[in-house]
């Protein structure tokens, strides 16, 4: 606006230079003083409408989110009240989107932060915004979906009636994604009428330990209510004073055996236990393994000539492998102990050792009646059994392979059976050779069942 008001003031005064009288005369001076006047009314117009190009370029880089537009030359006249309010406006503007983004950065800071998945929702649905922890909660979630792309039942009903209600809902929600459970606790509160966040935390873990602690509790009750009944009504037979002597020991022999059966479930809950508390790297070393399947079987020998099974090993001489011993006599020692306790009578163990490469393998075959298809992914559970009754009469706890799954978890070891109905089944164990163990994992356990 400046160089335009200038520029005004420059042919003012060459207007009124060639409009003086004197210098030309006649219709030279007339066309003069024409071109004069039409000029400064050309030079007055656009300075009359530059100003408002200015505001109107200045409205349009503001309208485009440019909010550095400023009028900077504001001078007196019709134009100077609203450049000064367009000035206000802008810097307004600028202070705004600056707040918001201060806003918005420590909202995204907050919710990177957060362990929990965090959606903002309207009431059909649609996802406002999500936190980054929601998208790895659940890979398959597409914010353009909407919230049904989720995958929880019931969650959009908890939103309806959260946005109904004014207040907030909490719920535990369960979903089933590739044949996993997981359970999630929701909480929603509203923000409008139309508008809730929805917050997500994933419980699967908690659930599942609650769940085990019961059954667990319940099974403990179960395994040893057996035994102590009997022991009572044994108690009290024994207690008569009329009873003939073959009568109280075969009475005493079955007192004996409950006894041991409750032993054998305290130990093995001790075992358990143990192996489920211990953190970190094992102490390992190295184990000749000739002599390691020597003791093993000799321990069991007395077991198996009881039940008239038979007991061979195959292990090479100089094979050293390098683990823990104890967890290493848990895991095949509980592999011998059921393939003994659950064979046939009159029938076989094999225990087999074979180094591959890097890794070797313990193998415990018997001739027992086998396993089903349908118990295999089942067995490494605590107290799953597939007959119950037949193995209760064997002295079983259930626990045997709950124990080698933990055991060979420590080790960094791999479980794997293969079973036939009617014919047998072989579990093995296989373990890094020499290799140290380095830190706790899951066992893999894999079940291969053969013709039923």
């Amino acid at each position: 606006m400046r160089t335009y008001r200038r520029f005004l003031i420059l042919f003012a005064v060459a207007a009124l230079f060639l409009l003086w009288p004197g210098g030309l005369d006649g219709w030279a001076a007339f066309l003069v003083r024409l071109l004069v006047l039409v000029a400064a009314a050309l030079v007055a117009l656009n300075w009359t409408a530059t100003p408002w190009g200015e505001l109107q370029h200045a409205c349009e880089r503001l309208s485009k989110g440019d909010f550095s537009a400023r009028l900077d030359d504001v001078t007196p006249g019709a134009l100077a009240t609203p450049a000064r309010a367009f000035n206000r406006m802008a810097e307004e503007f600028a202070q705004s989107l600056s707040l918001s983004k201060e806003r918005e950065e420590r909202l995204v800071a907050v919710l990177a932060a957060s362990d929990r998945g965090i959606l903002v929702v309207r009431s059909d649905g649609a996802v406002l915004l999500t936190s980054e922890v929601t998208q790895q909660l659940f890979p398959r979630f597409h914010r353009e979906v909407g919230l049904s792309s989720l995958g929880l039942p019931g969650l959009t009903q908890l939103v309806e009636d959260s946005l109904s209600s004014g207040e907030s809902r909490a719920a535990m929600i369960e979903e089933g994604e590739r044949g996993e459970q997981r359970a999630f606790s929701t909480r929603i509160t509203p923000l409008n009428r139309d508008e809730a966040v929805i917050y997500l935390r994933d419980v699967t873990d908690e659930s599942r330990l609650a769940r085990v602690k019961a059954d667990l509790v319940a099974n403990v009750s179960h395994e040893l209510r057996t035994p102590l009944t009997v022991l009572s009504s044994l108690t009290e037979t024994l207690s008569d004073p009329e009873l003939s002597l073959d009568r109280r020991a075969h009475f005493l022999e079955r007192l004996q055996f409950q006894i041991g059966r409750m032993q054998n479930l305290v130990n093995d809950l001790l075992t358990l236990s143990r192996l489920e508390s211990e953190k970190g790297e094992p102490l390992t070393e190295e184990i000749a393994v000739a002599a390691f399947c020597r003791d093993l079987t000799s321990g069991l020998l007395p077991f198996a000539e009881q039940t008239g099974i038979t007991m061979q090993a195959q292990c090479p001489e100089g094979l050293v492998v390098r683990a823990k011993r104890d967890l290493l006599e848990a895991a095949v020692g509980n592999l011998l102990d059921n393939a003994i306790r659950y064979n046939r009578p009159n029938g076989s163990v094999t225990l087999c050792v074979t180094a591959e490469g890097e890794v070797v393998r313990f193998s415990v075959q018997d001739t027992g009646e086998g396993i089903p298809r349908a118990h295999l992914a089942r067995i490494f559970e605590r107290f799953y059994r597939v007959d119950t009754h037949r193995s209760r009469e064997k002295g079983g706890t259930g626990l045997g392979l709950a124990i080698v799954k933990h055991a060979a978890g420590r080790l960094g070891a791999d479980v794997r059976v293969e079973s036939t109905v009617g014919t047998g089944s072989t579990f093995t164990l296989t373990l890094p050779a020499k290799a140290p163990v380095t830190g706790e994992r899951e066992p893999q356990h894999e079940a291969a069942s053969g013709h039923e």
